[in-house]
């Protein structure tokens, strides 16, 4: 029983292997097809940014970064004076107040004020995500176990398994994502 559940493993993995490197291969088919947005070596950043809305959403997250770097600073820079200047080695004796007014409504109020600012450049972009224009193409992209599958909701046309869909005249493309997910396997094995 043991030797079946052996061979039934091992023709399980080389399956799933096997169709790992089929899909794998199946990229090079592609090509031919210009691609934008690739992975570069050594590179950071998001991909180019084609619409308006993702170079708003480029800009506000190099924003956030200015603004969070600074805050990162100061607060490692507070936490090592801390550290350094209130230890039981260098402050036997510690000081008996107990508040400070003034740092009180700044650590309030500057808070405040930086969400505030981050809330005036975020918000329209929120607004702006919230708005889906019309598709002039609409595909529907199913997710299954090992795969996707295409469908053009207008015409109701199914793309072939790894097949390229490729557009031209640059449409207003609508993507309906789904997944199916009682076609997702769990093993699952008990002991004997």
């Amino acid at each position: 029983m043991r030797t079946i559940d052996a061979i039934s493993g091992g023709l399980t993995f080389a399956t799933v292997l096997a169709t790992t490197a089929i899909q794998a291969l199946a990229q090079d088919a592609l090509t031919g097809l210009e691609t934008i947005g690739k992975p570069v070596d050594k590179a950071l950043g998001f991909q180019p940014a084609v619409t308006e809305l993702a170079r708003d959403i480029h800009s506000l997250d190099s924003l956030l970064l200015w603004i969070i770097t600074p805050i990162v600073i100061f607060v490692v820079a507070l936490l090592a004076i801390v550290v350094l200047r209130y230890n039981t080695r260098s402050n036997p004796t510690p000081a008996t107040f107990t508040h400070n007014s003034p740092v009180e409504v700044a650590w309030t109020i500057v808070p405040i004020l930086i969400l505030v600012f981050i809330g005036a450049f975020s918000l329209p972009v929120l607004f702006k995500q919230q708005e889906i224009p019309a598709g002039e193409v609409v595909i529907k992209v199913t997710g299954n176990q090992w795969y996707w599958n295409y469908e053009y909701v207008n015409n109701g046309t199914t793309m072939a398994e790894g097949s390229a869909a490729q557009i031209t005249d640059e449409p207003t493309l609508t993507l309906e994502a789904t997944a199916t997910a009682e076609l997702i396997l769990v093993d699952v094995r008990l002991p004997d």
